[in-house]
């Protein structure tokens, strides 16, 4: 019996201290493909920072984004928003009944952005990118565990394998 019991406890701690981590968390929509048409007509280096965040996405991630131009289903808007409680803000429209999402708008805020580097400005274009292809904030592992941390003070600037791991979930 005492062997049967050790043998129980160290199955437990074994087995009971392993689990796959999936921090990520989902918004509840997502595209009905992983094709999406995106454009990056802000200014300067931010349409740079854009693009470099949009190749991010596609090199490491299902997604699939390619520049629809004026008729794009992600628009991307650069200006000052003033004080308020955003660098980056992302809406997106979806169909209720399948939350399916239709487009989105991505608006960067000078008002705080003009102060960063050019990796913190792509940092927040990638975060916003994500908002919309279907990926919420997730502060569980900490501002270096994931470039969908909540605020500016993430460590981060490029897709990590969890912010991937959420995105392929999708698509």
């Amino acid at each position: 019996m005492k062997k049967w019991m050790v043998a129980l406890g160290l199955a437990l701690m074994v087995f009971g201290a392993w689990s796959p981590v999936f921090a990520f968390v989902h918004t509840g929509q997502h595209w009905a493909d992983s094709r999406i048409s995106y454009e990056c007509d802000m200014q300067g280096d931010y349409t740079v920072q854009c693009e470099n965040a949009v190749r991010e996405w596609n090199n490491l991630s299902e997604a699939d984004f390619y520049d629809g131009g004026a008729n794009a289903e992600i628009t991307t808007t650069v200006a000052n928003y003033g004080n308020v409680d955003w660098s980056g803000y992302c809406d997106w429209y979806f169909d209720r009944a399948d939350n399916i999402t239709t487009s989105s708008n991505i608006r960067i805020n000078t008002h705080f952005t003009a102060g960063y580097d050019s990796n913190t400005i792509k940092g927040v274009i990638v975060h916003e990118f994500g908002h919309a292809l279907g990926l919420a904030h997730e502060d569980s592992l900490g501002r270096g565990g994931a470039v969908m941390y909540s605020n500016d003070e993430r460590t981060v600037y490029t897709p990590t394998q969890d912010d991937i791991n959420g995105v392929n979930a999708l698509y």
